[in-house]
């Protein structure tokens, strides 16, 4: 029996209907193949999106070079006193999203067979997504 199986019905068409929840360019990338049931390929996917976002913004595709030498800065902490707090949460959000794609890409068995651990993951990168979203390179 597969983990699929073993999950309640209920939890399955939450899971289904939150999927509509991702930010949009993860849910655009990696519904369909989280739909399949290729959820290792969507999560894989899915940090292949951040990583993009991040070149597009900075130059660099890990979260560690775009908030270093990229200068990348997250505008939305709760308080100027708290600014340096939040942006080390978003560079630590987006280097573990560095850190899953790496051990799920190098190796043919990404251990990603149950819906719920991979709503998990797109949901992660979903989080970082809308963060990135209001962000600016400082001088």
């Amino acid at each position: 029996m597969n983990k699929k199986s073993k999950l309640n019905t209920k939890t399955i068409h939450t899971i289904d209907n939150q999927l509509n929840n991702l930010h949009q360019e993860i849910y655009n990338k990696c519904f369909d193949l989280y739909q399949k049931g290729a959820y290792a390929e969507a999560v894989e996917k899915s940090f292949k999106v951040v990583r993009d976002r991040l070149r597009k913004l900075t130059g660099y595709e890990t979260g560690s070079e775009a908030f270093g030498k990229g200068k990348l800065h997250i505008k939305g902490a709760a308080a100027q006193n708290v600014d340096q707090d939040f942006n080390d949460a978003v560079k630590f959000l987006t280097m573990a999203i560095d850190r899953f794609r790496n051990e799920k890409s190098h190796t043919s068995d990404a251990k990603i067979d149950d819906p719920v651990r991979a709503y998990e993951y797109l949901r992660l990168s979903s989080l970082a997504m809308n963060l990135l979203e209001d962000s600016e390179i400082l001088s």
